[in-house]
């Protein structure tokens, strides 16, 4: 799933807008499979780089060989098959849309692909990886700032979780207050995080996002 044509909707007429507005991960999971077939061409000549930058970020702190990632929220897979490119061979996704999953599963970067919604209890066990990274999931109508705890819950410590946020989300979402009350608690740490930036600038330079890197603890 991304922060990122909607039921109906042509690839030429789809409203970018609509993605912000879904209320549950049945509505948000029925939006991207009705989009998966021309996800990658749309955020691609929009200028989606968050995936990019996640990944500068997450070969800075993750090694391939540390053990088996989590690509939260993986979509069509664009995040899992850079880093696959990049050597990381132990992946896992998960989505909650069937039809993104689908195409995931065609590029043979991820170890195994699970429909899964972000914001309970995920059905992983504790500590079950080295490090999580999750891109343009923590958006308007996406997943909510408590999914943090549970990815913390499933992530060893000392392992890593790479994250990208919209700022606006960050600001007025209860975002800054959990990821600040997270730290306080001791649960994590900020170790980086990425200047703010327009992830989508060909089609909404004001829109930005900021990726940051957590140690667990």
């Amino acid at each position: 799933m991304s922060d990122t044509e909607g039921p109906g909707r042509s690839q030429d007429s789809f409203d970018l807008r609509s993605t912000f507005t879904t209320r549950d991960g049945q509505e948000s999971g029925e939006l991207y499979d009705s989009w998966a077939e021309n996800y990658e061409r749309n955020v691609a000549s929009w200028g989606y780089t968050t995936p990019a930058v996640a990944a500068g970020l997450f070969g800075r702190y993750v090694g391939p060989e540390d053990g088996t990632v989590l690509d939260a929220g993986a979509g069509t897979g664009i995040t899992g098959e850079i880093l696959a490119l990049l050597g990381y061979g132990d992946i896992v996704g998960i989505d909650v849309s069937p039809k993104m999953l689908e195409l995931a599963r065609s590029k043979g970067a991820y170890k195994d692909l699970r429909e899964m919604e972000l914001g309970g209890r995920l059905d992983f066990p504790s500590d079950a990886f080295a490090a999580v990274v999750a891109t343009g999931v923590f958006a308007a109508g996406h997943a909510p700032p408590e999914s943090f705890d549970d990815l913390i819950r499933i992530t060893r410590p000392g392992g890593y979780m790479i994250v990208s946020v919209r700022t606006d989300v960050y600001l007025e979402g209860g975002f800054k207050e959990k990821q600040e009350a997270l730290e306080k608690e001791e649960k994590w740490q900020l170790v980086d995080a990425s200047a703010p930036f327009a992830h989508l600038r060909f089609e909404d330079p004001d829109l930005k996002i900021q990726v940051f890197a957590y140690r667990v603890l």
